[in-house]
């Protein structure tokens, strides 16, 4: 699983488990778009990502707009990192909870493309089932 893969420090590659965003959407705890502000190096396998949260498609309670979300993920490619361009808008999947949030590029979509599966009736359908977005090396 993605959390599981928050720490460690491996040289394989990341691969990613396939599903549809609005499988990722279900089985998300948050989802939401999020301009990237800065990341910050926790060393050499893991970073925390800041990001302005744009709009909340899942965790309304937990993430609001206007809000700083930090996400804590991979530090290099191999093990799933998010991007790490600033001033960009991504819409993520995120798993845990209120200031403690974990994410990897596995959980990465268009801005549309979050917009869409939160639209479609089988991202409305699926809100709250579904195992998480997965992310293996």
């Amino acid at each position: 699983m993605l959390l599981g893969l928050l720490g460690a420090e491996s040289a394989l590659a990341c691969s990613c488990a396939p599903s549809t965003p609005a499988e990722s959407l279900a089985s998300s705890d948050a989802a939401i778009v999020g301009r990237l502000l800065k990341v910050e190096r926790l060393g050499p396998a893991r970073a925390e990502y800041r990001y302005r949260v744009v709009r909340v498609y899942r965790g309304h309670g937990e993430v609001r707009g206007g809000s700083v979300a930090t996400v804590r993920s991979g530090g290099d490619s191999a093990s799933c990192a998010l991007p790490t361009r600033t001033g960009r808008n991504y819409g993520l999947f995120l798993l845990g909870e209120r200031d403690r949030w974990a994410g990897g590029i596995c959980g990465v979509v268009s801005p549309r493309q979050l917009w869409a599966a939160a639209k479609s009736p089988e991202g409305a359908a699926e809100a709250s089932t579904s195992p998480v977005p997965n992310c293996a090396s």
